[in-house]
């Protein structure tokens, strides 16, 4: 009898799993209107990442600028300093 039971309850489980999948799975789509909409997400998601990578760039480029200037600030006042020295 308690192997007619489990069976029972295997047999349910899983009709239950299967209808529920059936159920879920039949939701008709996505209109026209939702798809047009996905689609102009994800062309702003490409625009929006080209940008951030052009931004990114942007600030790598400056910051190699920056360093590029403080190295030559140095290397002026080591030599300003050279000057005063040989007075």
């Amino acid at each position: 009898m308690a192997k007619i039971n489990k069976m029972f309850m295997i047999m349910l489980t899983s009709a239950f799993i299967a209808g529920t999948a059936m159920f879920t799975g039949c939701g008709g789509g996505i209109s026209q209107e939702q798809w047009q909409e996905l689609q102009n997400l994800d062309a702003q998601i490409k625009q929006l990442e080209s940008d951030k990578s052009n931004k990114e760039s942007q600030r790598d480029k400056l910051k190699k600028d920056i360093a590029d200037k403080d190295a030559k600030i140095k290397s002026m006042a080591k030599d300003i300093e050279t000057i005063k020295n040989c007075k």
